[in-house]
């Protein structure tokens, strides 16, 4: 008994110890975001990642509170690649080298299965595929099931999208789930150029957008140098499909070449599985956590202007949330979108430490991490309110992909439990410091 208490002890001592020197060495805990995305291929997926509809762990809610209220943003589900480029960059390529016999006979192989792949998918780029359906559907559920209380009689739920067709239908399944799990809630469906500030405010013909001083990108290094810098050896990924890779490449740029074939991997997994692809042996999985990084990288750069723009949902979050407790109403804003929107969500909320900017590029994946946004990835912002009125303060929780989250350094009143007026507050405070008041594009 003694020497397992002895060993239980040692075992603590040591895992202490571990988590002080990650904490005091951020490349250590890169390092195990690294080992994630190679151990695990649809993490190092990112954005093309599948959501996990597995359960989650929920911390129960404090002594005489009930959920009341649900502020949600939600990222279109699974789709087909957005841009055909995804598909013919590399099937142009495999094809001009056919002509020129300069295949391997893994890349004639690989180019046999490509071109009726493209055949089969090419009239739907963009489009939701079953699976978004299904993901959607399975994230309205689970909302109902888990706060009943504020899907009962009376009670209302508004939801608006984006102008894009995946998240316009994402919206109708997630809708036709609400429905069906929450028959009494009153439930009411939009989409228009009004909806753009909850919605894609970041688009650049919104007439409302907010203007904000400008951040230039914190790092010297381009996406392109980025790229070369992390992965030297990509000729030899090349040499698997064509006998000349230099000659392969021709004008295309090698990083372009990359960034298309990365995301042809990545989204296969979203495919019915009669569209699906055999991508194995393309890249191995230290290859595809490199070229997740260095997705990772790039979406930094693009998304980190849209801050500013975004912090408008943040400001429709927060009015329809105080209008609903004010009113002593029930139910729910659902708001359909993409992935840019909610990955600048996240920073402006500095949603589980999003939001920082490391020193070093190499850590950026500690504060900016694209395995939080897959398909059909969602914020919600759950309100509990006081079963007697009066008796404490309104609560909220914040779910990022159905886990529990953190926002910014703030103290929890409870467990993973935020005072509304504290969470309102600090996003206030946020919103200073990207928002020119007053200011939209005319």
């Amino acid at each position: 008994m003694k020497n397992r208490l002895f060993i239980l002890f040692f075992l603590l001592v040591i895992c202490s110890a571990v988590s002080v020197a990650q904490e005091q060495n951020p490349a250590s805990q890169a390092d195990v975001i690294r080992d994630c995305a190679r151990a695990d291929w649809n993490k190092a997926a990112g954005l093309d990642g599948v959501y996990d509809c597995s359960p989650q762990f929920s911390t129960p809610v404090p002594k005489g509170y009930e959920a009341v209220y649900v502020s949600h943003y939600g990222r279109h589900g699974s789709r087909y690649a957005y841009t055909e480029k995804t598909y013919t960059t590399i099937v142009n390529m495999l094809s001009e080298a056919a002509g020129e016999d300069n295949l391997t006979p893994f890349g004639d192989d690989l180019l046999k299965r490509l071109q009726p792949f493209w055949d089969d998918v090419c009239y739907r780029v963009g489009d939701l595929t079953p699976l978004g359906w299904e993901q959607h559907q399975y994230i309205a559920e689970t909302m109902v099931r888990s706060f009943p209380s504020a899907f009962g009689k009376g009670s209302k739920v508004d939801a608006c999208s984006s102008s894009s067709v995946r998240s316009i239908v994402s919206m109708s399944s997630f809708c036709a789930a609400v429905a069906r799990f929450a028959p009494k809630a009153e439930l009411y469906e939009h989409q228009g150029i009004m909806d753009i500030q909850a919605t894609r405010p970041n688009m650049g013909r919104n007439p409302f957008k907010y203007l904000g001083p400008d951040y230039p990108f914190p790092y010297p290094e381009s996406s392109e140098d980025f790229f070369y810098r992390r992965m030297p050896q990509y000729k030899a990924v090349l040499a698997r499909m064509f006998k000349k890779p230099d000659a392969a490449l021709g004008q295309v740029n090698a990083y372009d070449a990359f960034f298309y074939l990365y995301m042809l991997v990545a989204g296969i997994n979203s495919l019915p599985e009669e569209h699906k692809l055999d991508v194995s042996g393309i890249l191995t999985p230290d290859e595809f956590a490199i070229l997740w990084e260095t997705d990772n990288y790039e979406r930094f750069r693009e998304y980190l202007p849209y801050r500013t723009s975004c912090f408008s949902i943040i400001d429709d979050m927060i009015a329809k949330a105080d209008s609903c407790l004010a009113s002593g109403g029930r139910g729910a804003h659902l708001r359909f979108g993409h992935d840019h929107v909610l990955m600048s969500l996240l920073m402006d909320m500095v949603v589980n430490d999003f939001g920082g900017i490391p020193q070093n590029a190499d850590d950026l994946i500690l504060n900016f991490n694209t395995m939080y946004s897959p398909m059909a990835a969602n914020i919600q912002i759950v309100f509990f309110a006081p079963k007697k009125k009066n008796l404490g303060p309104v609560l909220v929780k914040i779910l990022l992909n159905g886990v529990e989250a953190s926002i910014g350094d703030l103290k929890p009143e409870s467990g993973p439990y935020y005072i509304w007026e504290d969470v309102k507050a600090f996003l206030e405070a946020r919103k200073c410091l990207f928002v020119n008041r007053g200011q939209r594009i005319s």
